[in-house]
C-alpha cells in the first residue's frame, strides 16, 4: 500500500514499511488502554482475516494480563491499607502498657470477695478496673490458666481490651457482657454446671460470654438492613453475630492479646467452631 511507504527507524538501519496491522487493547468496559502494532507480514505483502482475528486474540491477553497487574497493584494497596487500620487498632483499641500495669500492681480478690460466685450479683458493686480483676478471676477459678497456659500478662491486656472495645451504648456495654460471663460463672461453680463440660467447652463458654456483644452498635439487625450500613453489606445474614465473632478474634491477634497462642491448632480451632 503506497500509504505506508515511509521508512521506519531501526538500530539495523532504515526498514521500508511494506505492511502495518494496528489493533487497540481495551478493557472489559471498552476503555483503550494502549494500540499495538505488527509491521511487515513475512513472506506476505499483506495481513489478511486470519492474521487480524490471531491479532486481536493477542490483544486480548494483553489486556487481561494489564487489567490484573492493575488489580494486583491494587490489591497489594488494599492490604497494606489492612495493615495499617489493624496498627491504629493495636494502638487505640488495646490495652496500653500503663493500663495493664495498674492491673497488674492490684491483688486478685477472692470470688467470694467479689461476689461473683452469687447468682444476686449486682455489677455496680465493682468499679471498671474491678470488673477486669474479677475476670481474670473467673478464668483463674475455673483453672483454664494454667490448663491452657495463658500468659497473666495477656490475659489482663485482653480483658481491658475486650472493655475498651464494647461501646457506650444503653444496654450492649460492658456491664453487659461482663454480667452475662459473671452469671455463666456462677452457673459453672455454685451450678457446678462445668462437670457437665470439657475444659475446651468451658473456656468457649466463658470466652464467649464476655465478648458475645462485642463493639455492638445498640441497633438490630433489621436496622443495619434498613440503613444499608457497611456490616449489611459485609455479611449476608445475622450481621452483628457475624460482627462480634470476627471481632473478637481481631482484638484476640492482636500482639500481646493472643491469650490463645498456647493452644494446639487442632485445639483452637475447635475452640473457634464452637
Amino acid at each position: 500500500d503506497k500509504c505506508y511507504s515511509i521508512t521506519y527507524k531501526k538500530t539495523s538501519g532504515d526498514q521500508e514499511i511494506r505492511s502495518i496491522l494496528a489493533m487497540p487493547i481495551l478493557t472489559d468496559t471498552r476503555q483503550v488502554l494502549g494500540v499495538v502494532e505488527i509491521l511487515n507480514k513475512k513472506g506476505e505483502e499483506r495481513f489478511d482475516r486470519n492474521d487480524e482475528s490471531l491479532f486481536e486474540a493477542f490483544t486480548l491477553f494483553c489486556g487481561l494480563g494489564i487489567y490484573n497487574v492493575v488489580n494486583f497493584e491494587r490489591l497489594l494497596k488494599a492490604n497494606s491499607a489492612q495493615k495499617v487500620v489493624l496498627e491504629i487498632l493495636s494502638y487505640h483499641a488495646s490495652a496500653s502498657k500503663d493500663e495493664v500495669a495498674i492491673i497488674e500492681r492490684k491483688e486478685i480478690p477472692s470470688a467470694s470477695e467479689l461476689n461473683i460466685l452469687n447468682y444476686d450479683f449486682g455489677d455496680h458493686t465493682l468499679d471498671r478496673d474491678q470488673t477486669v480483676l474479677a475476670t481474670v478471676r473467673m478464668f483463674m477459678d475455673l483453672d483454664l490458666v494454667n490448663k491452657f497456659r495463658i500468659d497473666h500478662q495477656a490475659l489482663i491486656r485482653w480483658s481491658i481490651t475486650v472493655r475498651k472495645n464494647y461501646r457506650d451504648v444503653m444496654y450492649h456495654n460492658w456491664r453487659h457482657g461482663f454480667n452475662v460471663a459473671q452469671m455463666m460463672f456462677a452457673m459453672l461453680t455454685s451450678g457446678q454446671m462445668a462437670n457437665q463440660f470439657t475444659d475446651l467447652e468451658t473456656l468457649a463458654l466463658l470466652v464467649g460470654s464476655l465478648c458475645h456483644d462485642i463493639d455492638h452498635r445498640g441497633t438490630t439487625n433489621q436496622f443495619q438492613a434498613l440503613s444499608n450500613s457497611p456490616l449489611a453489606n459485609l455479611y449476608s445474614t445475622s450481621f452483628m453475630e457475624y460482627h462480634h465473632f470476627n471481632h473478637f478474634q481481631t482484638i484476640s491477634n492482636v500482639d500481646g492479646n493472643n491469650i490463645f497462642k498456647s493452644m494446639r491448632e487442632a485445639e483452637y480451632k475447635q475452640l473457634m467452631e464452637m
